[in-house]
């Protein structure tokens, strides 16, 4: 776990077209608005290339893809460049570790995008197009070797690609697709376990998470547990959104969105399989969430209700305990907590 001398929760609203960058106290985990920035257009998911310290956003309700410098003191983003991409909905948009090229996922448009990217930081020509099909929700990239896009159901699986980093280019692994045994699970998001040889996939129908063993030199998954997300004995309509592991590497969270909105905590076992230990409320809709680089806090936004909830993770048994909660604006997307 790291720690910095600053820190920001950075909140992307859908429908204020905004960035807001919230200054978080690292001893208490409070929060101070440092920062509003225009995000010229309907953004979603946002992604930092510390080398460069550009960040890049997905516009979600288009079909663009922009760029912004942050200024690391305030939390400020400006502004450098949208393109135009003609694929509709943007997920996630990540770069490679060397910053030279940004990989898009398309949730409408389908399939995924690689666009170089300048030496100002700004994004510029598409180097690569593949068509998985629709749904596609997000990027996971290995080591500037490996690409992996799942998609939600009806598509129902997740492509693996082997990546050139001096040519942006994509080509099929073998296997090319994992298609989940269920048909109506939904892979949404991705994380690698500790370590680097299991990987977590967020399955959105199913309302469940997938251990994937990982195979680093052939660059494949391999499932090898499916456990729920939701409580026992709960008989709602859900679906899952997010995953993620603490700093620590004890445990994974994943949310639920239902009725019964919540996040819910896993404890890793030393093979990487999860045990679940606990759900912990949040508000309507937890798109999306993230813990801070220390390990301590955990900041969860909700999508319908317009506001986000802070939480302290007990460093015993990584429950969350909730402390604060404030509206943020219309349509909060994505959370991502970043220090410096």
């Amino acid at each position: 776990m790291a720690d910095a001398s600053r820190y920001f929760v950075f909140v992307a609203l859908t429908g204020d077209r905004q960035i807001q960058a919230w200054s978080m106290d690292p001893a208490t985990g409070a929060l101070e608005l440092s920062a509003s920035s225009d995000a010229h257009g309907p953004i979603g998911s946002l992604h930092l290339h510390r080398s460069t310290g550009m960040v890049y956003g997905a516009h979600v309700q288009s079909t663009e893809l922009s760029s912004y410098r942050l200024d690391t003191a305030t939390g400020g983003l400006e502004h450098v460049n949208t393109v135009d991409t003609g694929l509709a909905t943007p997920a996630l948009a990540i770069t490679d570790g060397g910053g030279r090229h940004l990989i898009a996922s398309y949730y409408t448009g389908g399939g995924v995008t690689v666009h170089r990217i300048a030496e100002d930081g700004s994004i510029g020509e598409q180097v690569e197009y593949v068509d998985t099909g629709p749904k596609a929700h997000a990027v996971l990239l290995d080591r500037d070797r490996f690409v992996f896009i799942p998609h939600v159901c009806p598509n129902n699986k997740t492509s693996q690609f082997r990546y050139d980093a001096a040519s942006g280019r994509l080509t099929p692994n073998d296997p090319f697709e994992v298609v989940p045994a269920e048909e109506y699970t939904g892979p949404r998001h991705m994380c690698f376990g500790p370590g680097g040889e299991v990987v977590y996939t967020v399955n959105e129908q199913g309302n469940t998470v997938t251990v994937h063993r990982y195979d680093r030199g052939a660059g494949t998954l391999e499932p090898v547990q499916e456990v729920s997300t939701l409580p026992e004995g709960y008989g709602e309509v859900s679906h899952t959104a997010h995953v993620e592991v603490h700093p620590n590497g004890r445990w994974a969270y994943a949310s639920n969105r239902g009725p019964g909105d919540s996040i819910a905590g896993f404890e890793i076992a030393a093979d990487g399989g999860l045990t679940p230990f606990g759900h912990f409320p949040v508000p309507s809709s937890p798109r999306s969430f993230n813990i801070d680089p220390t390990g301590r806090f955990c900041y969860c936004a909700g999508e319908t209700a317009g506001r986000m909830r802070s939480f302290r993770v007990d460093q015993d048994s990584g429950n969350l305990e909730e402390f604060d909660e404030r509206e943020v604006g219309d349509s909060p997307f994505w959370v991502m907590v970043l220090g410096f």
